[in-house]
């Protein structure tokens, strides 16, 4: 028998879309811009500029767990790449939750307005472990990549899952890796899914919290994201 609380999980999931898209079209109208009709297109392979990619994510973004916060995956990758990074990371939250007080999740306003002031060509946007693998979830997703169309329609994104860390809820991380591999198929995004590929060893790349990365994990995790980037089709900056 059908749940009965399936057309109110169908209402809030459009109120959700419509709220993030609108917040998005507001960025894009404030900044004084007209996106335009074509789309993103690789630059080509002998481009002088680094190219400018934000990462938007937790605390795997904000590089917890490695020695420096500059040895975070994220400026691993950029380095390899010789790209200019941003990061727009905040430990403990999600596309949709946040664990701690103050902090706001990924398709809050705020941080689209972030993504969308940092004018990138690449937008990588990874996780959340912090994120429940239900309709919410989902809903959030499927805004958050709607919302990037508009505010950064010239950039690449790219969508990274959540590793299968010792101490995670594996079942639900699963869940949320099922979701954003339909949700970015949906949208016709590339997801690029460290937990299935055992990007990190349990061993040897995690801290003793069994959560995050150690400094090994996030030069792995780091290593292996840029190698998936360039085979997208995204080049390496001249002379790196």
């Amino acid at each position: 028998m059908p749940s009965r609380n399936r057309p109110l999980r169908s209402v809030a999931l459009a109120l959700t879309i419509v709220a993030v898209i609108a917040a998005a079209v507001l960025v894009t109208t404030l900044r004084g811009e007209v996106p335009p009709r074509h789309p993103y297109v690789a630059a080509a392979a002998d481009r002088a500029a680094p190219l400018r990619v934000t990462f938007v994510g937790d605390s795997f973004a904000a590089g917890v767990g490695a020695d420096d916060p500059t040895d975070g995956y994220a400026y691993v990758a950029a380095a390899r790449g010789c790209w200019r990074p941003t990061l727009v990371a905040s430990s403990g939250t999600g596309y949709a939750r946040v664990r701690f007080p103050g902090t706001v999740p990924f398709t809050d306003p705020t941080r689209l307005a972030a993504v969308a002031a940092s004018n990138p060509d690449v937008v990588v946007v990874q996780g959340s472990g912090n994120d429940v693998g239900d309709d919410g979830l989902r809903a959030a997703a499927t805004a958050m990549y709607a919302a990037l169309a508009v505010i950064v329609p010239r950039a690449r994104v790219v969508v990274v899952g959540p590793t299968d860390a010792p101490a995670a809820e594996h079942e639900n991380i699963g869940r949320i890796r099922g979701i954003l591999g339909e949700v970015t198929r949906t949208a016709g995004v590339p997801f690029v899914d460290p937990a299935g590929a055992r990007w990190l060893d349990w061993a040897g790349d995690y801290v003793p919290d069994g959560i995050h990365p150690n400094e090994q994990g996030h030069r792995t995790m780091g290593e292996r994201l840029q190698a998936e980037i360039v085979a997208l089709g995204v080049p390496r900056a001249a002379g790196c």
